[in-house]
């Protein structure tokens, strides 16, 4: 995980900073509902590769103050 000064920072970089599939996001129940196997999100689509969830950017801030983002269904 890459930390940085600003958190529009820490979204811009996102997806460079993952593999082109984020395998594993917060959220990620694909299995539990669907058989399909799923191989992620491709960190651009608002789906992840099964459609079963909505993927986005979400940010938090260290406790010095950096901010980083990481991958979570809503």
């Amino acid at each position: 995980m890459k930390l940085y000064k600003t958190q529009q920072e820490a979204i811009d970089n996102a997806p460079k900073d993952h593999d082109f599939f984020v395998q594993n996001f917060d959220g990620k129940n694909c299995y539990d509902i669907t058989d399909n196997e799923c191989a992620g999100w491709n960190t651009e689509d608002r789906r992840c590769d099964c459609g079963n969830r909505r993927v986005e950017w979400e940010t938090e801030q260290d406790g010095h103050g950096m901010w980083y983002a990481y991958a979570s269904a809503y």
